[in-house]
């Protein structure tokens, strides 16, 4: 299927704007802009369908517990998997279960003993695993972003996005980028509805990827209850 690469961004970036031989963008505006529009757009396909991209790692906790975020990214160069979001945690036998820390705000400095759940909290730029142990390996699942656009080692490189539908992200650059100096406002808003519809429908494609229909549930588990 059809694939594009950052140069093909660019370029219809571009000529969407009527401004292929313009100096009222420099190439450095375009590409920054592109990029912004680039992650931006990640953030919306893992909202949608968390499980879009995933990704397993074995780490291990550090002296105070933590796992860093940086640990959870893999990869690099063109093929980065930079981490968006924690999907789990388990130890090969028991799942971590999330908590925050004014629900367990002793517990790094009290006796938490191994008899409690096993939980974990978003603490800064890291995970606080408990009870508070050194040299704990976990599995930690996530989705993540790819490679970011100023990150590929050229502009030749392929992105990587949804097939057929990188002109949302063409449409949308465009659309800031004419809202400069406020000269532009209405083709911006052209463009803008471009690339609102055409993210509906990727987004509404991407959501379900079986044909199983899509159901309540609520947000606790069977082993919450001792369920088998």
């Amino acid at each position: 299927m059809p694939v594009a690469t950052f140069q093909m961004l660019i370029d219809s970036t571009k000529e969407y704007m009527d401004a292929e031989s313009s100096s009222r963008w420099s190439d450095t505006t375009i590409k920054a802009v592109l990029n912004s529009v680039f992650d931006g757009e990640w953030s919306q396909i893992l909202n949608a369908a968390p499980y879009y991209t995933f990704n397993q790692k074995l780490v291990t906790t550090d002296a105070n517990g933590q796992i860093l975020f940086t640990d959870l990214n893999d990869g690099s160069g063109d093929t980065q998997k930079n981490m968006y979001r924690i999907l789990s945690i388990n130890d090969g036998n028991v799942l971590y279960s999330e908590t925050s820390f004014q629900n367990v705000p002793l517990a790094t400095t009290s006796n938490y003993l191994p008899t409690y759940p096993k939980t974990y909290y978003v603490a800064g730029q890291a995970v606080q695993l408990l009870p508070v142990e050194s040299g704990t390996q976990v599995y930690v699942a996530v989705n993540y972003k790819p490679t970011s656009l100023l990150d590929l080692a050229s502009t030749s490189s392929t992105i990587e996005y949804p097939n057929n539908s990188y002109f949302i992200i063409v449409w949308e650059a465009a659309s800031q980028l004419l809202l400069k100096g406020g000269a532009e406002s209405r083709a911006a808003g052209d463009l803008k509805a471009l690339a609102n519809g055409e993210r509906q429908i990727m987004l509404d494609d991407i959501r379900r990827r079986t044909i199983n229909p899509t159901r309540m549930a609520y947000p606790d588990v069977k082993y919450d209850w001792g369920g088998g």
